[in-house]
């Protein structure tokens, strides 16, 4: 019983880094809502941090006070200097599902990020999916992949797969013009991740 709850305790913290103060964001400036994830890395231009954060589900009543609405939103932050006393924001993300009337869902795929080289240049690219949607049935969420490489965006845009009453409906996908001028490994990748991750 002792050994299992030392494991435990250690999932724990491993789950969710703290810094010196107890407060996993300290120093993160401009991240907002709940931590979900940091993950570092390091490449030729130094040492990063990328941090997943959210707000959960959370309830609002717009315009009528009797009538209550979902809300979620999802934050991603990349930081250069990781490890200084002022970390540097490179680029952020926010998206969100406001005012839904229905079921809403705002969360990230469970193994979001991902870092990868795939070009060989030493610039490592951070890899975050992820699922927005409000609706009342079986329909497919709206599913996105982004990737960051320097601070430069490249994203995926379409919608999760399901099968209804021998139906089959989502699981395609929109490539922004940033993708369709990138290195064909940046394509290839983003395609399996999407192929991975849109049957939930």
């Amino acid at each position: 019983m002792k050994i299992l709850s030392y494991l435990l305790a250690l999932v724990i913290a491993y789950a969710v880094p703290a810094s010196a103060d107890g407060h996993p964001l300290q120093g993160y400036r401009e991240a907002q809502g709940k931590l979900w994830k940091k993950t570092p890395y390091t490449d030729s231009l130094g040492r990063h941090m990328v941090i997943l954060t959210h707000t959960g589900l959370y309830q609002s009543r717009p315009g009528d006070p009797d009538f209550i609405c979902s809300n979620g939103d999802l934050y991603a932050y990349g930081y250069d200097n990781e490890g200084s006393a002022t970390p540097m924001l490179s680029w952020r993300m926010h998206d969100f599902v406001h005012d839904c009337e229905t079921s809403a869902t705002a969360e990230f795929a469970r193994d979001s990020p991902y870092i990868t080289d795939l070009d060989g240049n030493g610039v490592s690219e951070i890899w975050i999916i992820y699922y927005v949607g409000c609706h009342g049935d079986v329909s497919p969420d709206g599913m996105k992949i982004l990737m960051y490489e320097n601070g430069k965006k490249y994203a995926l845009r379409g919608e999760t797969f399901v099968h209804v009453d021998g139906m089959d409906m989502g699981g395609r996908y929109k490539a922004d013009p940033a993708f369709n001028q990138a290195p064909a490994a940046f394509r290839q990748f983003a395609d399996q991740l999407w192929r991975k991750h849109m049957r939930r």
